[in-house]
């Protein structure tokens, strides 16, 4: 019985969630996991959100991304969120980056549950994104 026990009490120490990497954000600003997918529909079919299950070193700094998908189009948006829930653009894929050619982070702009960064904003709620806006339109 105690052989039993012991590794019962072995497996469950094992199967712990280990803490995110030192750099890596806590749940998002945005209400979602890394790995989480979430599709909205609006102008020219679906706008597919996903936030990536991994970081990208950027500026000193561990970003991580979220990737609009609408048709065969995608755009990558690198972000960060401090410790105080300050959240930071660290780039846009194939646009700027933090780093390169002397650009540096931006804040993103969060007022009435509303981000704006770039030309895109996300209206957020306690279960996450409820609405998107891009140059091709809203997306609920």
């Amino acid at each position: 019985m105690r052989i039993l026990l012991a590794a019962l009490l072995l497996t469950l120490i094992g199967c712990s969630a280990q803490p995110p990497p030192a750099g890596a954000p806590p749940r998002s600003w945005l209400g979602m996991d890394p790995g989480d997918v979430r599709s909205y529909e609006g102008p020219g079919g679906p706008l597919v959100l996903l936030v990536a299950d991994e970081t990208y070193w950027i500026h000193g700094r561990y970003a991580s991304a979220l990737i609009w998908k609408h048709g065969s189009q995608y755009t990558t948006d690198y972000w960060l969120q401090d410790d105080d829930g300050t959240v930071w653009w660290y780039g846009r894929k194939g646009s700027w980056r933090a780093g390169r050619h002397g650009a540096s982070p931006r804040r993103v702009a969060i007022a009435d549950d509303v981000a704006r960064f770039g030309d895109r904003s996300i209206t957020l709620s306690d279960d996450g994104p409820v609405q998107l806006e891009t140059p091709d339109g809203i997306y609920r």
